[in-house]
């Protein structure tokens, strides 16, 4: 049975497709128009209890977050260079930012785009805003410095960890159209380089 992924374009559903892009593993694709009224629908939270995308089914067993189902398609589904394993010396760097791209980025991003789109439910102070900027632009610096000297994040490759960082750049640069540090900009320009990448942005 194949893995079915449910994904929505732009959103954080396209970390798990670029990996199984890149892996070119069979699965099924159930892609939907982000529609707020739905995914709070009893009948979409049958299929993931949080009412969001990504939801990936592996048989009976689901699978949330999208850093979390890297993680698991990885293990469950390699072994591949996309992974970096623990006794390889840059493992440290590829967990920290397989998981911080998502909890030091695209979490303060989303809400910067929520509040810039006007999703009332996203409605914060001045204060607030100020503070999602300051936590992404620190998280920028770490990574423009993490960079120096490197084509990508761990291991002289490209990885899952670039996929997750990936994806937060382009939440960061595409929708909530903050500047990028140069190096940084320069390292997202490698990664969209990528067919897999490509491919996996041209779904609609």
């Amino acid at each position: 049975m194949p893995l079915i992924l449910f994904h929505t374009p732009k959103s954080r559903s396209l970390r798990p497709l670029w990996l199984l892009e890149e892996m070119g593993l069979d699965f099924e694709l159930k892609t939907m128009t982000y529609d707020a009224e739905y995914f709070a629908s009893d009948a979409y939270r049958e299929i993931n209890p949080m009412g969001k995308v990504p939801a990936l089914y592996d048989g009976d067993h689901l699978v949330l977050e999208s850093t979390v189902i890297l993680q698991y398609i990885l293990a469950k589904h390699g072994p591949s260079p996309l992974s970096v394993e623990a006794e390889e010396s840059d493992f440290a760097f590829y967990l920290t930012w397989l998981h911080m791209a998502e909890s030091g980025l695209s979490h303060y991003l989303a809400v910067y785009l929520g509040q810039m789109t006007g999703h009332d439910r996203y409605a914060v102070s001045e204060g607030f805003e100020s503070y999602v900027k300051y936590q992404a632009e620190k998280a920028f610096e770490m990574l423009d410095n993490h960079l120096i000297g490197r084509s990508f994040i761990a291991s002289g490759r490209f990885t899952a960890a670039d996929i997750s960082v990936g994806y937060s750049l382009f939440l960061a640069s595409e929708l909530c159209r903050l500047p990028l540090p140069n190096r940084v900009q320069a390292y997202f320009e490698r990664l969209q380089d990528r067919p897999a990448w490509k491919k996996t942005v041209s779904i609609k």
